[in-house]
């Protein structure tokens, strides 16, 4: 399962990364119909009410995470490979939250979490199914030299396979500051590798800059990788 559910008691330690000013591209909503082929019943879900409608309504902060579970749930349900390049929208720190429940349900009140717990159940189920078809598609640009730069910056690569690297484009794209002068050039660019070590069932896509700060005179300095997040994918065929 990639929506990894916890009991409001369990203690974990999760160490978020800062992300990067310069950040992934930032897919809009999609709202096609479509289902993946599954052994489970193809009925599409619903979305599910909390259990204590009364204890869970008139919080701002929860409405507003029970929305985005909705669209996160309609996105997933709706996936399906190459109608769009992306598996389901993002919302703060540049990821979805919602499917990496487990790393931080736990520090929320118990009334709270036990009001979250129906609809990301039901998104758990839902990308059981769909996500394992889940692959990148726009990072097509190959280049091997500069995808070891983008190893550099993954501090636990060695622990993956990687099943291949790319680039969103072939060409610079520059980063300029408020007076409009050149601060550096990059291109967005991932890593998408399997851990053994993990036990969620799914790869990751890793996204990873690839930055070149900028020297005076028209010229830039030498290259390195820009961390800025990762997220759950399904496996290559064959491995």
């Amino acid at each position: 399962m990639c929506v990894w559910r916890q009991t409001a008691s369990a203690q974990i330690n999760i160490t978020i990364p800062k992300i990067p000013k310069i950040k992934k591209e930032k897919p809009a909503p999609s709202t096609s119909n479509s289902q993946a082929a599954t052994g489970e019943s193809s009925t599409p879900s619903q979305p599910i009410a909390p259990a204590d409608a009364g204890q869970c309504s008139g919080d701002a902060v929860l409405n507003a995470h029970l929305q985005d579970i909705e669209k996160t749930r309609i996105q997933a349900e709706d996936y399906k490979f190459g109608v769009r390049d992306y598996y389901v929208e993002n919302f703060s720190d540049n990821e979805n939250l919602y499917l990496k429940a487990a790393e931080w349900l736990s520090r929320w009140p118990v009334n709270m979490v036990q009001c979250l717990n129906p609809a990301l159940d039901n998104l758990a189920a839902i990308a059981k199914r769909t996500l394992p078809t889940y692959h990148p598609t726009a990072y097509s640009v190959r280049n091997v030299a500069e995808e070891k730069v983008l190893r550099s910056a993954i501090n636990d690569i060695a622990e993956a396979t990687v099943f291949r690297g790319g680039f969103k484009q072939a060409t610079w794209l520059i980063e300029k500051d408020g007076y409009n002068f050149p601060t550096s050039r990059f291109k967005y660019g991932i890593i998408w590798a399997k851990y053994p070590n993990r036990d969620d069932g799914f790869c990751r896509i890793i996204y990873v800059n690839l930055v070149q700060d900028y020297a005076g005179g028209g010229t830039y300095g030498a290259s390195y990788g820009k961390f800025v997040v990762s997220e759950f994918a399904g496996y290559l065929a064959g491995n």
